[in-house]
């Protein structure tokens, strides 16, 4: 008997999983599992109400709205940077970004193969700034989104490693400057140390290296293209163990004022000293001072004497009015430095066919132009581009970068004919100080929303359809927000979705197939004793509401709202909203029928309801609501409810049409009233009593 009842209550089971399953629509496509309510859950890679549309990959947003005050970034589909093919299950990334998720900033031409593409936070990891500091760069959101070109030399690290740096040198008509001098001393019983400068190592330097050795390991530094050194000690070594031997390194190929040298000791038993700031003072064994010197000669494209061809990397030196000149020694001199550092004639003019092609002042000692904003180049010839903060540069600290004024934000290329930056696809702004929109200033967002900054995104952020403003970027100089004035995104019209605001979006209801659930409730009771008042819903006000408004009339007018479809308002106390309190309460219920789940409050003006139990002043009368929950403070018995049911698009029932903004019901399902009846709603909320699979059953 109870192996009969086994086998029954089994049959009797597998019935009722059946009859689940029959109601998913099209079984979610075997890609999902089937619940008590006939709804799918779909598997990894799936998604729709029947599981039949591919999903694409998630990761950290390029824009959206602040879910609070500087929080921002949340993952998103496509990373919000490109629309999903719901075949393949593949993102198709706006121009300027890649990944599989249009998580990164795409290297423009890949760096023209002349560099390496790398993140911010390899950047930090793997190189050094220019005075040869090490930064981490982690806690940024973009720490592994934003890409830049880190060039090999010659090439210029300006945006995609497509131009060449020219030779630069010392201008050869100015007078009575020296050359950078850096002292070093070196205590230490084994081991070896390298020095940086630029970010770039010397060979290994050992604690038993002479002179020329010494020399020669300085000299396989990419940035030291030549230097002379003296020991203080005769025959001494690079470290010593029990004298002091101050060594002096004076830079004759490299100009002007540079960073001090920087020992990296991690293999040294020692200890290594470097005056390079032109103050500090450092002693030998027989007590001399030895003072470092600060560089004063200029170090400048073509030495200020002519102009750079940065694709050939050739400098093109000035002849004009018979003043010439040519490639020097750094000295002055002929020489095959490739600037223009040479005067081959006596120079009696500035640069240009008219001096300084009328764009300059002309310094008739040194025959330097000065040249006007806007221009530059030895003749003045050149215009030049306006600067933004940089889109990729090293740290200037722990997690901070993007504060580095650079041309064209690092972002473009300068046109220096017309001065004008010609911008990556991702970028915009006459400096390409700003992460476009997609569509461009001409179709922002393809005309169906307004291009915005995370700032003002942060602005316009809302909460269950109400208002909910948050600040993003409060403090200018956080790294953590630095882009909410720089990074722009999509603030998509009302019934527009996508990056891009392309696609359509469906009507939202609840799901006819779910059980046990309840409307929302609320609760308000209005005191007052003449005037009116205005109720707000998700933004949108009700026309003026007289004190004495009777429930149906009050029902109309909130029902006007576009905000709410349809409700039903109940008076506890007489047919007056508001009420004179000292003669009694009227608890004012509002269910909302048609407003799915657990919705917003509503709020009310009284800015024009008096009470003349508080005088007659007007604004004198309130309104109090009671929600989530909560009892009216006069009448316990009355409790507002919190709203279960759901707001799904197409009612989780149906499939939208990005293109249409239809909803495409599945077999037994059509448009409801919101209410699960049949109706205009545009979901699938309405259920048939039969639909095909369960009649052919």
């Amino acid at each position: 008997m109870a192996s009969l009842q086994c086998r029954l209550f089994g049959l009797a089971l597998l019935a009722i999983q059946r009859e689940c399953k029959s109601q998913c629509p099209n079984s979610c496509n075997r890609k999902g599992a089937c619940d008590i309510f006939g709804s799918c859950s779909c598997f990894s890679g799936w998604t729709g109400s029947d599981c039949s549309l591919r999903s694409c990959p998630w990761s950290y947003a390029w824009t959206d709205y602040a879910s609070s005050d500087d929080t921002a970034h949340a993952k998103a589909e496509c990373s919000n940077r490109g629309l999903c093919d719901r075949t393949t299950g593949s993102c198709e990334c706006m121009e300027g970004f890649t990944g599989r998720a249009c998580e990164h900033m795409a290297c423009d031409f890949n760096c023209h193969y002349h560099g390496e593409c790398l993140s911010m936070r390899r950047l930090a990891l793997t190189q050094y700034s220019d005075e040869s500091e090490r930064f981490a760069y982690e806690s940024p959101w973009d720490a592994d989104k934003i890409y830049g070109c880190v060039c090999d030399s010659p090439y210029t690290a300006t945006f995609n490693c497509g131009m060449r740096v020219c030779p630069s040198g010392d201008d050869p008509l100015t007078s009575n400057q020296v050359n950078e001098v850096q002292i070093l001393t070196c205590m230490a019983t084994s081991g070896k140390f390298v020095l940086l400068l630029h970010g770039k190592p010397t060979g290994d330097i050992r604690k038993g290296m002479h002179i020329d050795q010494f020399m020669a390991a300085l000299q396989e530094s990419e940035a030291i293209d030549a230097v002379s050194v003296t020991f203080s000690v005769d025959n001494g070594t690079a470290c010593q163990e029990d004298s002091i031997n101050a060594i002096s390194i004076e830079f004759t190929q490299n100009f002007g004022s540079l960073p001090p040298l920087i020992a990296v000791t991690d293999n040294l038993e020692g200890t290594v000293t470097i005056s390079g700031d032109g103050v500090t003072i450092l002693r030998d064994t027989a007590n001399f001072e030895y003072l470092s010197v600060k560089g004063t000669k200029e170090d400048e494209q073509c030495s200020n004497r002519g102009l750079c061809d940065p694709f050939s990397a050739t400098c093109t030196c000035m002849n004009t009015n018979s003043d010439t000149y040519s490639s020097s020694d750094g000295y002055g001199n002929e020489g095959d430095r490739g600037d223009c550092g040479h005067a081959v004639t006596t120079i009696n003019e500035c640069p240009g066919d008219v001096a300084c092609s009328n764009h300059g002042v002309c310094d008739v000692i040194s025959y330097r132009c000065a040249c006007e904003d806007g221009w530059f180049g030895a003749d003045c010839s050149l215009r030049s581009c306006p600067l933004g903060l940089a889109w990729f540069s090293y740290p200037s600290e722990a997690n901070l970068a993007h504060d580095e004024w650079v041309e064209c934000s690092g972002g473009g290329i300068c046109d220096y004919t017309l001065g004008l930056c010609t911008c990556g696809a991702q970028f915009s702004g006459a400096a390409c100080e700003y992460l476009a929109c997609p569509g461009g200033s001409a179709t922002a967002c393809t005309g169906h929303g307004r291009c915005a900054s995370m700032a003002e995104l942060a602005l316009a952020a809302t909460d269950n359809g109400d208002a909910s403003p948050r600040i993003y970027g409060a403090d200018p100089n956080s790294g953590l927000t630095w882009d909410a004035n720089r990074v722009f995104g999509c603030d998509c019209d009302g019934g527009w979705a996508g990056y891009d605001c392309s696609l359509r979006i469906c009507s939202f209801g609840d799901d006819p197939n779910t059980y046990g659930q309840t409307n929302e409730v609320q609760l308000f009771e209005c005191e007052g004793t003449g005037g009116t008042f205005r109720l707000i819903f998700r933004q949108k006000a009700t026309l003026e509401i007289p004190f004495n408004t009777t429930r149906d009339d009050l029902e109309t007018l909130i029902e006007a709202l576009n905000t709410i479809t349809d409700v039903d308002v109940v008076f506890s106390n007489g047919n007056s909203t508001c009420t004179d309190s000292s003669l009694g309460y009227n608890v004012v219920s509002v269910t909302f029928n048609t407003e799915h789940g657990d919705i917003p409050s509503m709020t009310a003006d009284t800015s024009l309801l008096y009470d003349t139990n508080y005088g007659t002043q007007i604004g004198g009368g309130t309104v109090t609501f009671f929600t989530d929950g909560a009892a009216a403070a006069s009448n316990d018995l009355a409790v507002s409810v919190i709203g279960t049911t759901e707001e799904i698009e197409c009612s989780g029932r149906g499939l939208c049409d990005r293109l249409s903004g239809t909803c495409s019901c599945f077999d037994g399902y059509s448009s409801s009233d919101g209410m699960g009846g049949s109706g205009s709603q545009g979901d699938c909320g309405h259920r048939s009593l039969c639909n095909a699979a369960w009649c052919a059953n």
